[in-house]
């Protein structure tokens, strides 16, 4: 006998599309240097986890995106999200999570890819119905390889 496994429930294609499109506004603004802009996809409650430590609140993100785009030196990140799982719970919370990988353009042509990423999300609707990240943690695969050795 075989026991019966439940996969979660798939996001309406609605709804994947509107996450989709969250992310892609989002990350045009990051990569387009509009960091205040990028700020505002979250919640102002909002926190961001970075690789390798620390916690961001609110506020302290679009400065500390700013900072952490000092290490591009004029240099085009672009960040690429894929592999997305959506799941929706009764409240309304989207919890999302993906590979996430940032290349760097020099003038020059050459291409940086950047360590991979893994990353969980939880986005909310704020008083207008729009998306807004509550949550965000990211989890660099060199750096969890490294620790589970």
């Amino acid at each position: 006998m075989t026991e019966a496994t439940t996969s979660p429930k798939l996001p309406s294609p609605e709804l994947y599309v509107e996450v989709q499109q969250f992310y892609a506004r989002q990350l045009h603004r990051l990569d387009g240097g509009d960091f205040a802009g990028f700020a505002a996809t979250f919640t102002d409650d909002g926190v961001f986890l970075p690789a390798g430590g620390g916690e961001l609140t609110g506020p302290a993100i679009a400065p500390a995106a700013e900072g952490a785009a000092g290490r591009f030196k004029g240099a085009q990140p672009r960040h690429w999200f894929d592999m997305m799982t959506i799941e929706q719970a009764d409240d309304g919370t989207i919890t999302t999570t993906y590979y996430a990988t940032v290349t760097v353009t020099s003038a020059d042509g050459s291409v940086l890819t950047e360590p991979t990423c893994f990353v969980r999300d939880v986005l909310v609707r704020d008083a207008d119905g729009e998306l807004r990240n509550r949550s965000r943690a990211i989890e660099r695969d060199d750096l969890a390889v490294k620790a589970a050795q």
